[in-house]
């Protein structure tokens, strides 16, 4: 049986508390304002040519999409200041810096910022030869004469913040922001010349993050920072929305959901202090104990659940307190879902919108509602279904098998996401 929805006069505070929050983050903290964007340190990590590129992409089947490589690309790590969720400055964050070059590939050079997807191990880093996503944006854009920054938002690698703040616009916005302003800051020193134009993009989580970014950019318009474009793939726009409809999936869930929504809701605790009171009254038994603790951490998607971390079922995990407050508008937790929801704003760069229609971990849904969302302030924003795409359709058959499912989401959707906001997109305006 569901509990009632806790409602008292703390509501109010509640509300102020998110509130301030997200104004510190807008306007800085004093000093520490200064800070944001500043380098840290930048390390080399790798020098990968032409013919090296184009082995990889080969051997993964990523060329027939990314095309032949047209410049070496320098793997860097690059170390920078930014904020914490709750203004905080002095906070380090790292990410990858990808830099073209070589015989026949000069600049000046237009920025791509990339924010990546869900990641739960804390070591992890982008700024690797070694890691597959990284490898897909040298193959589709760093290899193609783009410069590169891809964040590894605060709480991983590099970063000693306690925490992750998972889906958390404004600070996954922050974070974003701060390399592009580091990148901008450090290029010069580093041989490579920019053209001015910065253009964004990100998947799954990091949909949500690239178009949290634009929304603060547009907003704030920070010195020296022109967005001519955005490209956003299978992101949970409409976050609120995207927790509601989980429900008509239990008590499976959705893909991923029982590590999803823990990661997200102990963040939000965490950021926002008003979500629950003790992770008992949101997270069932064995599974409250260490909960707040546990995501990021030292393992994977799989090891969570192998190890009995995290339950395979979503409906095994919430309690019915967590539910209701789920359902009901005043709580403390539907305030930091509608706090993170991207529907209410105005884009003013062009702006599209990638995805497949069967994608069983982010719903599709959430395209369409930013869509709507977006013409109803008179903004056409483009919405791409890869499955509709005639080049891409023998991936897609009528009938998905478990495998299919699978991959889906994670494996199948980015590289043709990619393919789509690069050649539709990018192309278009990528200089000047």
């Amino acid at each position: 049986m569901a509990l009632p929805a806790r409602m008292n006069t703390a509501r109010g505070i509640r509300a102020a508390s998110a509130a301030a929050i997200t104004l510190a983050l807008l306007t800085g903290c004093g000093d520490n304002d200064a800070e944001r964007g500043a380098p840290v340190a930048i390390t080399d990590v790798a020098t990968l040519p032409k013919a090296a590129i184009d082995q990889s992409t080969t051997a993964s089947g990523l060329l027939p999409l990314s095309g032949p490589a047209l410049c070496d690309v320098s793997i860097k790590q690059l170390t920078y200041f930014t904020v914490g969720p709750r203004g905080e400055g002095g906070v380090e964050a790292s990410a990858a810096l990808l830099v073209p070059g070589g015989a026949g590939c000069s600049g000046p050079f237009p920025l791509v910022a990339y924010t990546k997807g869900t990641d739960v191990v804390k070591a992890r880093t982008l700024a690797s030869a070694t890691d597959s996503e990284t490898g897909l944006l040298i193959g589709m854009l760093a290899a193609r004469g783009y410069v590169v920054v891809a964040t590894d938002y605060i709480g991983f690698a590099r970063s000693t913040y306690s925490y992750h703040p998972y889906l958390n616009a404004e600070s996954q916005a922050a974070s974003n922001l701060d390399a592009i302003r580091a990148t901008r800051s450090i290029v010069a020193s580093q041989g490579v010349t920019l053209n001015g134009n910065v253009l964004l993009t990100g998947y799954s989580q990091g949909g949500h993050a690239s178009m949290a970014t634009q929304r603060a950019i547009e907003r704030d318009a920070p010195a020296g920072i022109r967005v001519v474009a955005a490209g956003h793939s299978s992101g949970p726009y409409n976050l609120t929305g995207s927790f509601l409809a989980g429900l008509a999936f239990l008590p499976a869930g959705t893909g991923g959901s029982s590590v999803f929504v823990p990661y997200a809701l102990t963040g939000f605790q965490k950021a926002y202090g008003n979500v629950y009171g003790n992770p008992a009254d949101y997270f069932k038994a064995p599974y409250a104990s260490g909960v707040d603790a546990l995501l990021p951490g030292a393992l994977g998607f799989n090891e969570l659940i192998a190890n009995g971390r995290l339950p395979v079922n979503l409906g095994d995990l919430l309690t019915d307190r967590a539910i209701a407050d789920l359902q009901n508008p005043t709580t403390g937790l539907r305030q930091a879902l509608d706090l993170n929801t991207l529907l209410s704003w105005t884009p003013r760069a062009p702006t599209l919108l990638c995805g497949g229609a069967r994608d069983p971990v982010v719903l599709f849904q959430n395209a369409r509602d930013a869509q709507t969302a977006f013409q109803a302030v008179g903004v056409p924003v483009s919405v791409v279904d890869v499955e509709q795409i005639p080049d891409f359709a023998p991936q897609f058959p009528a009938t998905l098998t478990a495998e299919q499912q699978a991959a889906y989401h994670g494996t199948t959707v980015p590289p043709l996401c990619l393919k789509v906001i690069r050649d539709q997109l990018f192309e278009a305006v990528r200089n000047p």
